[in-house]
């Protein structure tokens, strides 16, 4: 059964085609120097560090995950490769990373986040721009096409995880698969009880090991190592407000909304993603019209990190083809 499942699966990756090209806009502008700098939106300072300006591409707006996650890992793995033929532009949410939080701890929900992003756009100088979003950001970075489709030129959407009723599920029985008899059993214990399913989700997530944690990402134990290293040396913390925000007010919508969006959109998933990006990655290419997928063999949750090169390559054919 196995076996049939991953033959299946690459048989409908094999049948994606390419979205149809689109045209690539030269950008000048003053606002586009490399260097970090901070920006002011929606009442709070931003952080925005900004590379490749010397190829006056259409950038690449970096939308990290978390939720309440940084940029400062793929800064050091994939980005310093797209900076080689493209401007790319870092920026952290709000209360992310180093990007300034606001007061209000529950002023995270997802329209005031996409109102951030699209002040920040105004903000450089853009007209259009290529987003290209993970893990929760990919869920971001959709959203944010589907609110405003002229200002968007090309999606990517890696590991895309909208955290749905369904991706839930996937989650818990991803940790389930992994975890030792004893993990086993507590989880079966929670499935057991009568609480709703985000208490679930909530208690299963808890009750994981920083080392189960890194088993459920990646694939490779190297590349969660390099991961974690990378982690502690920013000195960046993840305070858990977003996420608690997103939870209580996430319709599991994602799917049903980004029906027919024409935006030319590249979806990457890992074949061994066990936080949902896999399940939500197919859901996305049987209603995106304009889409195409990859999996990556040799990945779980972030296939920028675990197969940088492929990962790159993937991304320039797709933003550079006229």
């Amino acid at each position: 059964m196995k076996a049939l499942y991953i033959v299946l699966i690459l048989a409908l990756v094999a049948s994606c085609g390419r979205p149809p090209a689109s045209s690539q806009q030269s950008v000048t502008t003053d606002r586009l120097q490399d260097g970090e700098r901070f920006y002011t939106v929606n009442g709070l300072r931003h952080w925005v560090k900004i590379k490749g300006s010397q190829h006056g591409t259409t950038p690449i707006v970096v939308v990290h995950g978390g939720p309440g996650g940084n940029n400062y890992t793929f800064e050091r793995t994939a980005g310093p490769r797209l900076e080689e033929f493209s401007t790319v532009i870092y920026y952290e949410q709000r209360g992310s990373g180093r990007s300034e939080a606001p007061l209000n701890k529950s002023d995270y929900q997802l329209p005031t986040l996409l109102s951030d992003l699209d002040v920040l756009r105004d903000s450089l100088g853009l007209e259009k721009m290529h987003l290209l979003g993970y893990s929760f950001g990919a869920e971001l970075s959709l959203r944010y096409a589907l609110q405003h489709p002229n200002r968007v030129e090309k999606l990517i959407l890696s590991s895309p995880a909208e955290l749905s009723n369904s991706n839930m599920l996937v989650q818990i029985q991803g940790f389930h698969a992994i975890g030792d008899s004893s993990t086993k059993a507590k989880i079966e214990g929670i499935l057991r009880d009568t609480t709703a399913l985000a208490d679930k989700y909530n208690h299963v997530w808890n009750l994981a090991s920083s080392d189960l944690v890194d088993r459920f990402l990646f694939l490779n134990p190297d590349h969660a190592r390099k991961n974690r290293a990378l982690w502690q040396e920013s000195k960046l913390t993840n305070t858990g407000l977003m996420a608690k925000v997103y939870l209580q007010h996430n319709k599991g919508d994602l799917i049903q909304k980004a029906t027919g969006l024409p935006t030319p959109t590249l979806l990457i998933s890992g074949a061994h993603d066990k936080n949902g990006g896999l399940h939500t990655g197919l859901s996305l290419k049987q209603v995106l019209p304009n889409s195409a997928i990859r999996l990556y063999e040799n990945s779980a949750h972030f296939p920028d990190i675990e197969e940088p090169e492929r990962f790159t390559e993937d991304v320039k054919s797709f933003v550079l083809t006229k």
